[in-house]
């Protein structure tokens, strides 16, 4: 079930907060299918929910909304759906990346290796429209996302009338990957792309730390905020993390190649929670940024009635360096229901993949050991 909400602008600032509130403050008792009811009163009077929407929440459904922004190329989102696993399988099949980081929408990924190497990216090809493209890539004026220093290296050092200059082009990127992911494990956010590939600037740094000023729902987590803004520094214990590149077939647009940062974290300020959180690092097109959190919250009530069932709230947000609406080319109303129904099927496929795998007992490898 979907539905788009309005939010006043003043509301925008305070909505995701309550989110925490609610995890910080259920009671003991719980209520239809432990909705803990703090939680509960989030969902009705922040988010607006109606009956109907709650009696899908509790019924196992997944509910969808897209989210009011005050940046007219971001898009934020929110889902809910309860799932009837114990927050411990789910979190520890989270963890296994190998397996979790597999999705439908994912044409290829691969994992970073702690130093990189090239042969993380051997898996990645790149398309041959990006590949031709770069030969006419001038900064400011480029249809891939570079930084200047990049694009000037690139027109430098390939040869683009070779008749190989896709593969050479490939292996070009596999090893400017190679080297993004060395320097921001060194440097964290310094390190990250400022791109140049149209006349405005974009530091991908500052998106991200805009959109997480915009997501106040990290704010009772201070031990995870603190270690995605200062990363390497601060790190906390008994935290999973990786570095991923993938391949994505965004809703609506052309597949794009992207890098990401993805930590699994119970924050000791949230008890009976886990969070999962995506940092995008780079991507080949359309994102300035982006940042997913999901909250794996665990229900409430008698646990020998409800054994270890959760709820995955979940929030989305991305920051598109072009994004048109109104007119004939409303990109921003096509690209914004695609993402709505996408949610809502992930939500969907979640939940009935992690039933499944519990009911069945399913043999999950162990999460791998955090990377220093």
């Amino acid at each position: 079930m979907t539905r788009t909400a309005g939010w006043p602008p003043s509301l925008h600032l305070r909505v995701l907060a309550w989110l925490t509130i609610a995890l910080t403050t259920l009671p003991e008792c719980g209520g239809a299918q432990g909705l803990p009811p703090a939680l509960a009163e989030f969902l009705q009077q922040t988010i607006a929910l109606d009956r109907r929407d709650m009696a899908a929440v509790t019924g196992g459904q997944p509910v969808a909304k897209v989210l009011a922004t005050s940046d007219a190329l971001e898009i934020a989102l929110f889902g809910i759906v309860r799932v009837g696993v114990p927050r411990s399988f789910y979190v520890r099949r989270a963890a296994a990346f190998p397996s979790s980081l597999r999705d439908p929408s994912r044409i290829a990924f691969g994992l970073f290796s702690d130093p990189p190497t090239v042969s993380d990216v051997a898996g990645l090809s790149l398309p041959r429209e990006d590949a031709q493209d770069l030969a006419h890539c001038r900064a400011g004026s480029c249809k891939v996302k570079l930084s200047a220093q990049v694009i000037a290296h690139l027109r430098a050092t390939v040869d683009f009338a070779s008749p190989a200059a896709d593969s050479i082009v490939t292996a070009y990127f596999r090893e400017r990957m190679v080297e993004y992911v060395t320097a921001y494990r060194a440097r964290g956010d310094s390190a990250l792309i400022v791109y140049e590939d149209q006349q405005s600037r974009a530091a991908a740094a500052q998106v991200f730390q805009a959109m997480l000023a915009r997501s106040p729902y990290l704010y009772r987590a201070p031990s995870l905020e603190r270690y995605l803004v200062a990363y390497p520094q601060g790190r906390p214990a008994n935290l999973s993390e990786v570095m991923f590149w993938a391949e994505d077939d965004l809703p609506g647009l052309k597949p794009t190649v992207t890098i990401t940062h993805e930590v699994v974290y119970a924050p000791p300020e949230l008890p009976g929670t886990t969070l999962i959180a995506s940092k995008l690092l780079y991507a080949a097109h359309f994102l300035d940024g982006a940042l997913d959190l999901t909250a794996v919250v665990d229900q409430t009530g008698d646990q020998a009635a409800e054994p270890g069932g959760i709820y995955l709230v979940l929030f989305r947000r991305l920051h598109f360096d072009n994004l048109p609406s109104g007119g004939l080319l409303n990109l921003r109303s096509k690209v914004m229901g695609e993402l709505l129904q996408r949610t809502t099927a992930l939500l969907r496929d979640t939940k009935a993949r992690s039933e499944r795998a519990y009911a069945g007992r399913s043999t999950v490898p162990p999460a791998s050991s955090p990377s220093p």
